[in-house]
C-alpha cells in the first residue's frame, strides 16, 4: 500500500493529474472515497467510475458507523464538500477516513484521495487521530492514501514526511519550496529558476539543467512537468503532456484579468 503526495501550485495542473491517477487507479481497489474539497473530480462520476455524493450538514452528523454503512453500499465514492467551513470538512473526513480504516484489511483494499489536504492536516494545531492515522498506520492497515495539496508550507509535517512517493510540481513561493526536502537541487521546482546546479541526469531535459515548466495555449495550462520520487531513491521527471486521460475533468481555470491598453 502507497502514501503518495501531489503538490504543486495553483494553476500547474494539479487537479488534472490527480484525476488522471484516481482514473489509473480506481479499478484496482475495492474501496475508494476521493474527499473532493471543490467539486472537480465530477468527471469520474460521468464515466461511471465513481458514485457522487453531496457533503452538507446532514452528512456532518453521521457517526463512524454510519459511514461504515455508506461505504458498503457506496464502495467507490467521490464526496463532495458543500457549504461547509475548513474545520467542519476536517471533522467530517475525519470520521469516513476512520470508517474507510474500519473497512479496509488484507482482503479488501481502500484508497482515500485528500484534496486540499492542507485544510484536512493543517500544520497549525492538533489534526484528528483518524487521519494522522491514515498517514502513519494506514498502510499496515490495507489502506492507501493520496494527498493533494498547492500549499506544502500549510501541510502537516507528519502527513509529508509519511509519504513514500512524491509527485511535486512548480512552486512560486520560498517557503513552500523548502518543505520538499528532496535528494536533488530543490530550485528545480522554482519556475522562475535558470540553470540547477548539480541536478542528476534522471532529472535533466535533453541534458539541459533547467527548472521544471508548465506550457499554456490561449491561456490555459495544457501540460506540466514534475518531479517522481520514492523512498527507494528513485526518480524522474514527467510531462504530463505524454498522458491521455479518458475522463473529463472540470477544475475551473478561472477568467483572466487583463491590463489595459
Amino acid at each position: 500500500m502507497t502514501r503518495r503526495l501531489l503538490a504543486a501550485m495553483s494553476g500547474w495542473g494539479k487537479s488534472w493529474y490527480a484525476q488522471l491517477l484516481f482514473e489509473t487507479n480506481l479499478p484496482e481497489f475495492d474501496l475508494v472515497a476521493i474527499f473532493d474539497y471543490k467539486d472537480e473530480y465530477r468527471g469520474l462520476v460521468k464515466a461511471g467510475l465513481a458514485s457522487h455524493y453531496i457533503v452538507g450538514d446532514r452528512e456532518r452528523a453521521w457517526s463512524v458507523e454510519d459511514w461504515e454503512a455508506f461505504f458498503e453500499s457506496n464502495p467507490k465514492v467521490v464526496l463532495a464538500r458543500h457549504r461547509l467551513k475548513p474545520e467542519e470538512w476536517r471533522e467530517v473526513v475525519a470520521k469516513a477516513v476512520q470508517a474507510l480504516r474500519n473497512l479496509a484489511g488484507p482482503s479488501r483494499s481502500a484508497l482515500a484521495g485528500i484534496d486540499e489536504a492542507h485544510f484536512v492536516a493543517p500544520q497549525t494545531g492538533k489534526i484528528p487521530d483518524a487521519i494522522e492515522g491514515l498517514s502513519t498506520t494506514g498502510r499496515g492497515e490495507g489502506a492507501s492514501s493520496m494527498w493533494i495539496t498547492q500549499r506544502l508550507a500549510k501541510l502537516d509535517e507528519t502527513v509529508g514526511s509519511q509519504c513514500d512517493e512524491r509527485i511535486i510540481g512548480g512552486f512560486s513561493g520560498d517557503r513552500d519550496r523548502g518543505k520538499v526536502d528532496p535528494e536533488y537541487p530543490e530550485d528545480v521546482h522554482n519556475p522562475q529558476a535558470r540553470s540547477i546546479a548539480r541536478l542528476p541526469d534522471e532529472l535533466r531535459v535533453d541534458g539541459e539543467s533547467i527548472a521544471l515548466r508548465r506550457f499554456e495555449e490561449d491561456g490555459s495550462t495544457v501540460g506540466s512537468e514534475w518531479v517522481y520520487s520514492n523512498n527507494k531513491g528513485e526518480m524522474e521527471r514527467r510531462d504530463t503532456r505524454e498522458l491521455t486521460m479518458q475522463t473529463t475533468h472540470y477544475g475551473p481555470e478561472g477568467h483572466p484579468i487583463h491590463d489595459p491598453n
